[in-house]
């Protein structure tokens, strides 16, 4: 049984990667259904395997709000913008509950920031540039971003900064990798949206980047969930 059910896990994660492959070929593709389709079903893959795998519950809940979030933005419109960035939002708040509750200084978010600081250089520094990224990256976004968007985007990417955080106090390296990956995408996806002329040439390896780093985020972190079963 345990053979089968391995099987079964294997099948799900490789169709979860071929259809990230699919989906990259087709990232600047115009929307349609069936790129929607490809695009949902590569990260929803992806929570299912968790499940499979027995990963914790609010991960597995993350993922499956990010491939919610990955059928809306799968539409240009900024209507589908705002409810895709509504499931990232609530997916990443689940991320931040986990992490907090998982690893040293579990369950106390002063605990959890005397980790990082005493923790590896490497893990304060990166916490610090993101700190000062974010703010800086919020304040170019503002005026370019209409005006029912700004609130959004802002509560948006300060969520995203504590996600990442959170993260990287655990002791999984491919959780942090992956946290941090999910946050260079989503920089690139709003510095292609709102700040980077739609005719730029830049917008090619934009897209390709985005998708490449948003899902070799989540699948570090899924990897990274089931490693601690």
């Amino acid at each position: 049984m345990a053979t089968n059910s391995y099987t079964v896990d294997a099948a799900v994660l490789a169709a979860s990667i071929g259809s990230a492959v699919i989906y990259q070929a087709m990232v600047r593709a115009a929307p349609s259904f069936s790129r929607m389709v490809i695009k949902t079903a590569s990260t929803a893959l992806l929570s299912i395997f968790t499940y499979l795998r027995g990963g914790p519950a609010l991960l597995v809940g993350a993922l499956a709000l990010g491939s919610t979030g990955d059928a809306f933005l799968a539409w240009n419109d900024d209507k589908s913008f705002l409810f895709g960035l509504s499931s990232f939002l609530v997916a990443h708040i689940l991320y931040i509950i986990h992490f907090l509750h998982a690893g040293p200084g579990a369950g106390d978010i002063v605990s959890k920031l005397q980790v990082l600081q005493n923790g590896d250089t490497w893990r304060l520094g990166t916490a610090g540039a993101l700190s000062m990224l974010v703010p800086v990256m919020i304040v170019q976004l503002m005026p370019k971003v209409g005006k029912d968007l700004r609130a959004p985007v802002a509560v948006y990417s300060l969520t995203i900064l504590v996600m990442v955080l959170m993260a990287l106090t655990l002791e999984s390296r491919e959780i942090v990798t992956g946290a941090v990956m999910f946050a260079s995408s989503d920089s690139i996806l709003a510095a292609g949206r709102f700040l980077v002329p739609a005719t730029s040439a830049h917008q090619g390896w934009m897209h390709h980047a985005v998708w490449v780093l948003y899902y070799g985020g989540q699948f570090l972190i899924a990897l990274g969930a089931v490693a601690r079963v």
